[in-house]
Order: structure tokens, then C-alpha cells, then sequence
């Protein structure tokens, strides 16, 4: 999407029509960023607010969420009182002008309004797009469950907030609830064509569904019965992950729930170290308990070979019975039959030197026939004797091993109980405050903590139960395909069936490996533009960023331990806005993606050096940048290094025209200067 042009028709504080024709990528001389400057109250809020309701029908932006409906209106409050002395309605609109993929579109969407005695009235009239297609056509809609879907595949209504934003709400994306960052990785996934490989797997999944089903009505004996058992392996393992998908979202609900308690018993300075003592401790829990599960698991590992030790006895008394009769001779060294008489026949050792009858070397060799017993029997044996000593070494290895990790394992015990012994006596000194509120809180937060254990639980025996299941599955899929080849079966149910199947395994395994790389390219990017963006307080202090399975972000400092939490708002924002172009870029596959990046207010939260890198390097990696800041955000420092990038298109200024009226007046951007203020340090 690149917006073309915009007109509003008494909307807000838009009196009359007005319009705004914005720069892009492919316009006048590759210049894509248009700056709206004006003083807060001068709407341009309200630009960003039409933009969002023209397309997607949305009266509330982000930042609305503290006042209420009824006091949110769009029509221009100035020709509503002069309407109502006529009894008259006014008529507002919001008219969009975009291309997408080399086709135009135009959206409109009005709505009227009217004064009826102390009751201000709003209602939406009707919704129509327009769409001139690459050949030249033109098809028109004014379904508004048509145009939602076309809008929605242009820009995805769950992910239009990270180009369409408020700076000073952009740190939202990051403290996302867990419903919110579902809602946005959708978006994501989508804007990424994620989204068409999870049709694909699902429709696989269907027709492999539809096709077991029936297949099991015509099959008879094992291979039914297997085919049965498959079905319902599939529907078990179906549940088990929708089971862990809601208990995973049953736990990220109570843990943002702690999260809020932990904010709100900051507020009481008295318990504020102890907070943060049992946070440190409660991140040293998590640790330990990752490595007694490490350690517990390499147990399991070493001891499948540990029954060896419950024959410790028998191994030793047969060893030492071989290696007895080995000394003694009874058993020769390996010594075979053939060789001796061999040397006996010739007289002469295999060394050269003579051996004559009647000499004490003949006598002995004499001897060494004598108690050589069958061949197989003494290899037999020697191999016996070997295979005991190789279990012996073994053996002791094991031990040693197992008793070393056994007490390493005591150790993390222990140290897990102290701990949990020093966050329970914690939770009692902020639960015994004075304050009666922070004791609720943290009755509370304990609460919430069991049933996070609870969860816990259930989520370890869904798994191992969905392992079996899994397990089982694969057992018996191989099963039938060996009944299928013995049996001759070659129906054309059954092959479409074996072809879902693995068409089904074939994609999952694609999507996998897919949105891995997805990840990391994102990480990768992001990582990329926020060393670009970041000032240089910033770059000592911080590391990396991550991006999380639900496309969530999490930062972590210098010495790698999660610091999302600690950092500014706008170092928030800056790490917004390197995911942002981070997703535009993958989007796009290295390409400009065609997508508007609308800031609203973005430079005030921002340090001088964090608003010189924006400035300089946004322009750069998105298609067109929409620009409202203020008199204080914007000055002559930015202006003369957006000047200098050569990327300004366009400016507009929005000036009063009367109580609760802005006029928007295009500017020429040479005299652009003459109208900001000097930067003001400090």
C-alpha cells in the first residue's frame, strides 16, 4: 500500500474539504517522506484518526483508551452547531487514495451527524471502494464485508499498528497482552504469506481426516483395525496441542496478572528491595530448576545401561573364574591348536629357533597341546572373558558417573529448597506490611503463582501423553504401510490417503523450517537497524534483540539477561521501530516494502542523537514515510538532515482558523526553516 492522497470533508477539526497529497517511492524524483507540522491541538492526531477510520471503520485509536465512547466525535463540532439551527445533518467524510501490486484503489467512508436538543448523534452512512485494476478495469464494491476483506488483504487490520502508529504509543507493541500479541502475530504471518502455508497444512489435515475416515469404513481386519487406531491417534493428538495451546495462554494470562501486582506493589517504597530481592531469586529458581531437569534427564540417559550393576556380582565371579584359568594356562592366550603342531611337526619355532625332542621347549609346547581343549569352546570363552572385562570398565564408569551426577544433583536440591525457603520468607515480609493493599496483592500474586504451578503440571503430562500419542502414531503408520506392501493393498483410497499423509508431513515440515528462518532474518534485521538507530548511552548498555515464538520482543543487555523491563520509552520505541523496518524488509524480501510508515508524534521520548539516527536512516529502508511531529519534536536540526537525505517530498503546515478549526496549507520545503525553532538543549 502507498497513499496517494487524502480528503476530508468536516471531520474533526477539518472544516469544510481539505486535502493532503502525500510523497512516495515511485513519485517525484524517489522522494518519499511528507512532514505535517503544527502545534499539539492542531489536528494532527486527527489526520492519523481519518486515515484509520476510512480504512478499517475504527472511530478509537490506541490512545483512546482512557476516554470513553461518547466522547470521542468525528464531525467537526463548528458546522454541527451551525446545522442545528437549521435542524439540518452534516455530512462528513474521509476519501483514501492508494495503489497496491499496480493496482489504484479509492475508499470513502462518510458518516453524518446532528444535534438533537442536549444529545450530540454520529452515525456512519455507508462505506464504497473503488479498484482500477492493472488492465485497466474498474470494479466497485460497497459490501462492507467485501471491502473489509480487500483492505485486509492490503494491510491487515491486526497488524496496521506497526505502520500506522503513535510514537508515543508505540511501546505498546512491546507490553502486548497475550490475546493482543496473538492478534498481531496473525498479522504478522499474514503480511509475511505465513499465513498460506497454515491454510495449506490445515486443508492437508482435513482431506487426510476425510480420507482416514473413509478408508476405515471399507478396510478390513488388521489393516482396518490399524487405520481405526490411527483416527483416533489423530483426534487425540488434535486435542492435546489445542490443550497446551490454552494452558500455554491460560499461563501468559496469569503471568501478565503478576506482572501488574509486581507494578502496582512498587508503588509502596517501604517493600521495593524486597521485590526486587525475591525477582532475582525467583530468576535464580527458574535457573536451577532448568538444570536439576538437565540433570535428571542425563540420569535417565546413563542409566539405561545401569542394570550391569545389579549383575555386579556374577560379572566379577565369572571374569575372575576366565581370567583364572587364562593364567594358569587352561585357557591359552589365544594360542591356537593348529600353530602348536605346526611347531611340533617342524621342530622349530615360529621365531626360527630349533626345537628338538626330548628339550624342555619341546616338553612344554608338549604341554601346551595337551591343554588346549576345541577351538570354538577357548574363542568362546576369550570373547566371554573380553565382553565381561569391556562391562567391568563400563560398569565402573557408570557408577561413577551416576554417583556424580547424583551429587550434583543433591546440590541443586538444595539449593532450590533454600531458595524457595528464602522467596517464601520474602513473600511474607511484603505480605505482612503495614499496608493492608500490598498484603491483598501478594495473597494475590501467591494465588495466581499456584495456579501457574497447577498449569505447569498439566502442561508436562499433555506433553508426555502427546509423545506417546505421537510415538504411537508413527508405530503404526509404518505398520500399515508394511500391511499395504505384504497384502498387495494398491486402492486408490488408500494411495490418496498415504499421499495426505506425507504431503501433510512434507509441509509441517516445510512450514518448521520456514518460519525458523523467518524468525531469524527478523532478529537478525532488527538487530541490524537498532544498532543503526540506537545512541551510543544505548549501544553500552544493550545487546541484542529477540524475537519470541508469537513474534513478541524481548532485549537483553551487555552480559545477556533480559532487560525489556528496564529500558526507556524511548529506547522502547526506538526497538519498535528496528522490528518494524526489520518486518518490512523481510516482507519485502530485501526490497522496499510498499507499505506507508505513519508516525504520529514519534521524536518526543527521543534523545537528540536517537532523532538524528531516525531521520537519517528511516527514509532509507521503508517506501514512504508520513510524518506529524510538533513545533518541539520538529526543528531545524531535523529538517536540515532530512533536507540533506535528498527523500523530503513534501510539507504542509496546519494552521487555526477559528475555535476548533485548522486550515492544512502546503509549504514549500526551502522555506521550511523560516518556520521552525532552533534546537534548545537540555
Amino acid at each position: 500500500m502507498i497513499l496517494q492522497k487524502l480528503i476530508m470533508k468536516n471531520f474533526r477539526q477539518f472544516r469544510g474539504t481539505q486535502q493532503i497529497e502525500f510523497a512516495s517511492e515511485n513519485g517525484e524524483n524517489g522522494k518519499n517522506v511528507t512532514v505535517i507540522f503544527g502545534e499539539n491541538g492542531r489536528g494532527k492526531t486527527s489526520i492519523f484518526r481519518a486515515i484509520v477510520f476510512c480504512l478499517y471503520g475504527e472511530q478509537r485509536l490506541s490512545q483512546d483508551e482512557e476516554v470513553s465512547q461518547k466522547e470521542l466525535y468525528l464531525v467537526n463540532s463548528a458546522m454541527l452547531q451551525e446545522s442545528s439551527l437549521e435542524g439540518k445533518p452534516v455530512e462528513s467524510f474521509v476519501e483514501v487514495y492508494f495503489s497496491h501490486k499496480g493496482e489504484r484503489y479509492t475508499i470513502k467512508r462518510s458518516l453524518l451527524g446532528m444535534i438533537d436538543g442536549a444529545e450530540r448523534i454520529e452515525q456512519f452512512d455507508k462505506v464504497m471502494l473503488s479498484r482500477i485494476k492493472s488492465d485497466g478495469n474498474t470494479q466497485n464494491y460497497n459490501d462492507p464485508e467485501d471491502i473489509k476483506k480487500i483492505i485486509n488483504g492490503v494491510l491487515d487490520k491486526s497488524v496496521k499498528e506497526y505502520f500506522l502508529f503513535d510514537g508515543e504509543k508505540i511501546q505498546r507493541l512491546t507490553l502486548a497482552s497475550i490475546d493482543q500479541r496473538r492478534e498481531i502475530a496473525k498479522g504478522i504471518r499474514n503480511l509475511l504469506n505465513v499465513d498460506a502455508l497454515e491454510k495449506a497444512i490445515k486443508a492437508t489435515q482435513r482431506l487426510k481426516k476425510n480420507l482416514s475416515i473413509e478408508l476405515s469404513k471399507r478396510a478390513t481386519g488388521e489393516y482396518g483395525q490399524i487405520i481405526h487406531q490411527l483416527n483416533e491417534l489423530d483426534e487425540k493428538r488434535i486435542v492435546l496441542k489445542e490443550k497446551l495451546q490454552q494452558l500455554e495462554t491460560e499461563y501468559s494470562h496469569a503471568d501478565a496478572q503478576k506482572k501488574q501486582i509486581d507494578k502496582k506493589l512498587e508503588e509502596y517504597k517501604e517493600i521495593i528491595h524486597l521485590l526486587k530481592e525475591r525477582v532475582d531469586s525467583e530468576d535464580k529458581l527458574k535457573e536451577l530448576d532448568e538444570q536439576a531437569l538437565s540433570l535428571l534427564s542425563e540420569m535417565k540417559t546413563r542409566t539405561g545401561r545401569a542394570s550391569l550393576l545389579l549383575i555386579s556380582d556374577v560379572v566379577d565371579r565369572v571374569f575372575i573364574s576366565i581370567d583364572q584359568k587364562k593364567q594358569k594356562g587352561e585357557i591359552p592366550s589365544e594360542i591356537r591348536r593348529d600353530l602348536i603342531e605346526k611347531i611340533l611337526s617342524e621342530k622349530k619355532c615360529i621365531c626360527s629357533r630349533e626345537i628338538l625332542p626330548g628339550t624342555e621347549p619341546f616338553k612344554q609346547i608338549v604341554l601346551w597341546r595337551n591343554k588346549t581343549g576345541d577351538t570354538e569352546l577357548e574363542s568362546s570363552a576369550l570373547d566371554v572373558w573380553r565382553y565381561l572385562g569391556s562391562i567391568r570398565s563400563h560398569r565402573d564408569d557408570i557408577s561413577g558417573t551416576i554417583e556424580t551426577l547424583l551429587q550434583k544433583y543433591a546440590i541443586c536440591k538444595n539449593n532450590i529448597e533454600k531458595l524457595r525457603s528464602k522467596i517464601d520468607e520474602l513473600s511474607n515480609q511484603i505480605g505482612t506490611s503495614e499496608r493492608k493493599d500490598a498484603a491483598d496483592l501478594e495473597k494475590l500474586r501467591e494465588n495466581i503463582e499456584r495456579k501457574q504451578i497447577s498449569i505447569e503440571a498439566e502442561e508436562i503430562n499433555s506433553k508426555d501423553d502427546l509423545i506417546e500419542v505421537e510415538a504411537e502414531y508413527i508405530r503404526l503408520t509404518d505398520h500399515r504401510k508394511i500391511l499395504e506392501k505384504e497384502e498387495n493393498i494398491r486402492n486408490e483410497l488408500s494411495q490418496r490417503a498415504s499421499l495426505a499423509e506425507d504431503t501433510h508431513k512434507a509441509l509441517q515440515v516445510v512450514y518448521d523450517v520456514f518460519t525458523d528462518e523467518i524468525k531469524r532474518k527478523l532478529a537478525e534485521d532488527a538487530n541490524k537497524f537498532f544498532a543503526q538507530l540506537l545512541d551510543k548511552e544505548g549501544r553500552e548498555t544493550l545487546k541484542q534483540i529477540q524475537v519470541n515464538e508469537d513474534y513478541s520482543l524481548q532485549i537483553f543487555d551487555r552480559w545477556g539477561k533480559p532487560f525489556l523491563a528496564n529500558i526507556s520509552a524511548g529506547q522502547r520505541q526506538i526497538m519498535s521501530i528496528s522490528f518494524i523496518a526489520a518486518l518490512a524488509k523481510v516482507a519485502a524480501a530485501e526490497a522496499l516494502l510498499e507499505m506507508p510508515l505513519f508516525m504520529d508524534t514519534p521524536f518526543g521520548r527521543l534523545s537528540l542523537e536517537h532523532r538524528k539516527n531516525l531521520v537519517e536512516t528511516v527514509p532509507t529502508f521503508c517506501a514512504q514515510w508520513i510524518l506529524l511531529a510538533t513545533d518541539t519534536e520538529f526543528r531545524k536540526q531535523e529538517a536540515t538532515l532530512l533536507k540533506k537525505g535528498g527523500r523530503w517530498g513534501k510539507f504542509y503546515s496546519l494552521q487555526n482558523a477559528g475555535p476548533g478549526v485548522t486550515i492544512i496549507q502546503e509549504r514549500n520545503i526551502k522555506d521550511a526553516q523560516s518556520m521552525l525553532s532552533d534546537v534548545v538543549e537540555g
